[in-house]
């Protein structure tokens, strides 16, 4: 058992080094923008954006960091991050002992690289990250026992929004009255989302009537938050941590796929599927209609993640 004085210590420790990769309440996306035009403007190579833009990013590398050195502390009584470091490679040995999913090693891998400013090769002696695969993953899949559970007035309203626009989770929390837009005949739903990005997401013809009642009855919510002078939809309460929205905007990707394709607007280039999934193909002009809905900008994300 460590001790309080210890775990302190690690955690302020882990805290300072993830100090120089620090970037909450910077735009990620505002980032990117301006290191492409200014590669554009010398000729050069884009620099790739790094950094931790997103609280919650940096709160899930201070505790995955904080999880591998307390089993090193505990285990070989180490009192410091630098006294840690040699220890490193047989914590991942024990990841990979305990059956540890690829997303859960990677996740910690990169949060010690980004505490002790190096590669993965250099800090646990490995060439290649075990492989991530679209079979393995099961979390937010399908509606569980659990979700039948979250069945208010308000956390039906959220569901319904999730299936109409696709909306994440920090989409839906930040909406207000004004963010539904009527435009060229069709309706969207304005999103600000991770990385400071925007969107406008269309919303699917089936649910526009319902979507136009929700924010109408949930323009006044008491139990939501007002920020910025404008008041929020919905409360934090109407979003529950098991809440499946991967799954609700899933559906939302493949409705929205054979609503493009029934409008005509397959291009005739294919994107031929591998692995797994080997022998099916999708349009790649709908492909990126779907895509640009989901907030995505890469044909082989909304195919392994949501169709």
């Amino acid at each position: 058992m460590l001790s309080k004085n210890v775990t302190k210590r690690l955690t302020h420790e882990v805290k300072a080094a993830l100090a120089k990769c620090d970037r909450r309440g910077q735009s990620k996306h505002a980032a990117k923008q301006a290191a492409r035009a200014e590669a554009q403007r010398t000729q050069s190579h884009y620099t790739q954006i790094t950094g931790l833009y997103a609280t919650s990013s940096y709160a899930t590398y201070v505790k995955q960091a904080l999880t591998a050195l307390r089993w090193i502390a505990d285990r070989y009584g180490c009192k410091r991050l630098n006294e840690c470091r040699p220890y490193l490679p047989a914590y991942y040995a024990e990841m990979q002992a305990r059956g540890l999913s690829a997303w859960t090693i990677r996740t910690r891998v990169y949060a010690l690289c980004s505490v002790y400013d190096a590669d993965y090769a250099s800090l646990f002696a490995v060439e290649h990250l075990p492989a991530r695969h679209r079979s393995d993953i099961k979390r937010g899949r399908q509606i569980s026992a659990a979700d039948t559970r979250h069945n208010t007035p308000e956390q039906e309203a959220v569901r319904t929004i999730a299936r109409a626009c696709g909306a994440r989770r920090g989409g839906i929390l930040g909406l207000t009255a004004e963010d539904l837009i009527a435009r060229d005949g069709h309706l969207y739903v304005h999103l600000r989302e991770k990385g400071g990005k925007e969107r406008n997401a269309i919303v699917l013809p089936q649910y526009e009537t319902a979507v136009r009642k929700i924010f109408s009855t949930y323009a006044w919510n008491p139990k939501a938050a007002a920020t910025g002078g404008k008041h929020r939809l919905f409360s934090c309460s109407a979003l529950p941590k098991d809440m499946p929205l991967h799954y609700l905007r899933a559906q939302y990707a493949q409705d929205l796929y054979r609503y493009y394709e029934a409008r005509g607007a397959a291009s005739g280039r294919l994107y031929h599927c591998r692995a797994d999934r080997k022998g099916r193909s999708y349009d790649k002009g709908v492909l990126m209609a779907v895509s640009h809905n989901l907030g995505h900008s890469r044909c082989d994300v909304v195919v392994s993640h949501y169709l």
